[in-house]
């Protein structure tokens, strides 16, 4: 039945992503929820092609602009999603014989609102098949950002950034990680397992995983035999799903039993969970939010995660405990930021950043800070965190807080986190640590420790 294709079901998915400007994974959602008894083979296949589609759509865009005599754009979003998804396929999918992307894509157009241009569709295509030696995206060493901006399908504006800041080589790098699946990595709760013998129960079981790089508790889950919330270790809650590169902030706060640690922007609860297993549960965390179902959500992970240390406070992170004078052990800021160092796993955000955000993310950022440097007792300490890579909501973050809170010094990084870790640095054997995005692990992020040495 064709509405239960996963090519119909991505271009479903598209098409609203672009008409109702939703979020991807929101979209993708819906209509899997919307058609929930298709076969799960075409719902995954339908999954591969809407991010597929999503994560190279400026090179796709740029082959149809070539082939096309009108401009894409004039063409029903509809049709521009047949297309899309085609051309996805015939780049990326060599092991779909290329007759069958083009007739699928055909018959779709026809049992679409606009038959009249399965025509269209059809000579589009073979013409791509004829013609797609020819099209050349840019010189790779003429116009460096151009060729990098299409090939990747990463805004030009992003691109010319980390080709000052990075190079060539290395912003390649990046951006091919972007395009990559991420792995599914999670944590085991330490509070409920013993990492050694939940790592063999898994394999008894006959369920793969990889090693983390450099946290124990890290593993990379493979080929799971049904969906990850319906295996009886999440549901147990001795796992919870998180990045290793994020897992390293806790190791970074380094929380003690009987501390009072306060996490400013701590929905969905991820490092707040992490800082209370590190701790057995004998910790204090107030986990900060100001959204009502965020708050919800952090209760609900920390209840499967069979923790009781954590306190969900609802408030505005630059204005919690307005009047109150308390200070406490730790502060977390994982501040809100552009995300540029996650973009493999927010695959649309790529398009929706523009640089006017960074300097709006700046600001708030510093507003943070300046609420968790009056939070932090004398002797405490304060760790700053960003899944960004960009230096504004960073390093010169970090620069701007010590100018003018001298009270604070920045404590090395070394001294709490791996030594391995040093390969995976912009900056190794910097004040801070700033991971760039690995193919075999970690998400970029960025992450500074703060001890306030004074009154």
């Amino acid at each position: 039945m064709n509405s239960l294709t996963g090519r119909h079901l991505a271009r479903l998915v598209l098409d609203q992503y672009e008409n109702e400007d939703a979020y991807l994974n929101l979209a993708l959602t819906r209509i899997l929820n919307r058609f929930n008894q298709a076969d799960r083979r075409e719902k995954d296949f339908c999954s591969e092609l809407v991010y597929g589609v999503s994560r190279h759509l400026l090179k796709i865009d740029f082959i149809l602009g070539r082939l096309l005599s009108r401009p894409l754009d004039s063409l029903k979003t509809p049709v521009k999603n047949i297309l899309r998804i085609a051309i996805y396929q015939l780049l990326r999918l060599p092991e779909i014989p290329e007759h069958a992307v083009v007739n699928s894509a055909v018959v779709e157009t026809k049992n679409s609102k606009y038959s009249g241009l399965a025509g269209l569709v059809n000579g589009v295509l073979r013409n791509y098949l004829r013609k797609r030696d020819e099209i050349d995206l840019a010189n790779r060493e003429a116009e460096p950002a151009k060729y990098l901006s299409l090939e990747y399908s990463h805004p030009s504006w992003l691109v010319e950034r980390w080709l000052k800041r990075f190079g060539l080589e290395t912003t390649e790098l990046i951006l091919k990680t972007n395009n990559e699946n991420p792995p599914l990595t999670v944590r085991i709760n330490q509070h409920l397992a013993d990492c050694k013998e939940f790592k063999n129960e898994l394999l008894s079981q006959g369920i793969h995983w990889l090693e983390g790089r450099f946290l124990e508790e890290a593993i990379i889950l493979r080929d799971l035999p049904c969906a990850l919330i319906e295996l009886s270790h999440f549901q147990e809650g001795k796992i919870f799903v998180q990045d290793e590169s994020s897992m390293l902030v806790g190791h970074l706060l380094a929380p003690r039993a009987g501390e009072t640690i306060v996490d400013l922007c701590a929905a969905p609860g991820g490092k707040s969970t992490h800082l209370a297993e590190l701790t057995d549960d004998r910790s204090h965390i107030i986990s900060i939010d100001d959204h009502p179902h965020k708050i919800a959500l952090i209760r609900e992970n920390a209840s499967r995660l069979k923790l009781e240390s954590i306190e969900p406070v609802l408030g505005d992170a630059r204005q919690v405990f307005a009047g109150d004078d308390r200070q406490v052990d730790a502060v977390l800021v994982d501040a809100p930021c552009s995300g540029t160092g996650v973009l493999r796993r927010r695959v649309d955000a790529r398009y929706r950043r523009k640089p006017e955000d960074i300097r709006e993310l700046v600001v708030l950022q510093r507003d943070i800070l300046e609420k968790a440097a009056r939070l932090v007792r004398p002797g405490g300490r304060l760790v700053y965190s960003t899944c960004t890579l960009e230096p504004e909501e960073n390093q010169e973050q970090i620069r701007n807080f010590i100018e003018n809170h001298p009270e604070f010094r920045i404590e090395p990084y070394s001294e709490f986190l791996p030594g391995e870790l040093e390969s995976c640095l912009a900056e190794p054997g910097s004040q801070w640590a700033t991971l760039l995005p690995s193919s075999n692990g970690g998400d970029g992020f960025f992450m500074c420790r703060l001890k306030r040495v004074s009154l």
